[in-house]
C-alpha cells in the first residue's frame, strides 16, 4: 500500500555509505513515495545547505556512524542553531546498533525517532510506510507547505 503523503517537501537522507543510501532509494521507490530524496553523503555538506536554505523538508533521516561528522555531532550542531532549530524538520536517526547508551543519547539531543537500520528492501519499505504516514497526519510548526 503507497503512503498517503500530503507533503510534497524533500525528505532527507543523511548517510555515507553508499550501499544503505541505494537500499533507502530502492525502498522509497517500492512505496510510491514521489517526494525527492535528497542525499547528503557528508554531515557537513547537509548542514551547509539546511544552514542557507529556505527551502521546506519533510522530515530528515541521519545515520549515526559516518565518517567527518558523526550523527550526534550534527544533531547537537543543528540543535545549537536557533534558525534551523525553528525550521522544525523532524529529525529522524538511524543506526545498526540499539544500544541503549545511543538511544538515550539519540533522545537527549532531541530527536523525534530513533530506528534501527533493516537490512532488507522490504524491512526498508515497511519502516518508510509507517514514517511517512506518521509525519504525513502529524501537526506541527512550520509544517505548512
Amino acid at each position: 500500500m503507497t503512503p498517503t503523503t500530503s507533503n510534497s517537501n524533500p525528505i532527507i537522507l543523511i548517510d555515507d555509505d553508499n550501499d544503505d543510501i541505494e537500499l533507502f532509494q530502492e525502498g522509497f521507490k517500492a512505496l510510491g513515495i514521489e517526494n525527492e530524496i535528497m542525499v547528503f553523503n557528508d554531515g557537513n555538506k547537509f548542514y551547509d545547505y539546511i544552514s542557507t536554505t529556505n527551502r521546506k523538508s519533510f522530515f530528515i533521516f541521519c545515520d549515526i556512524n559516518m565518517n567527518r561528522m558523526n550523527g550526534f555531532e550534527l544533531k547537537q550542531k543543528v540543535f545549537d542553531n536557533e534558525e534551523i532549530r525553528m525550521k522544525c524538520i523532524p529529525f529522524l536517526m538511524l543506526s545498526t546498533s540499539s544500544a541503549p547508551k545511543s538511544v538515550v543519547e539519540a533522545y537527549s539531543l532531541n530527536v523525534q525517532g530513533y530506528f534501527i537500520k533493516p537490512s532488507s528492501v522490504e524491512g526498508i519499505k515497511d519502516m518508510f510506510d509507517i514514517v511517512v504516514k506518521y509525519w504525513s497526519i502529524s501537526q506541527r510548526p512550520a509544517s505548512e507547505q
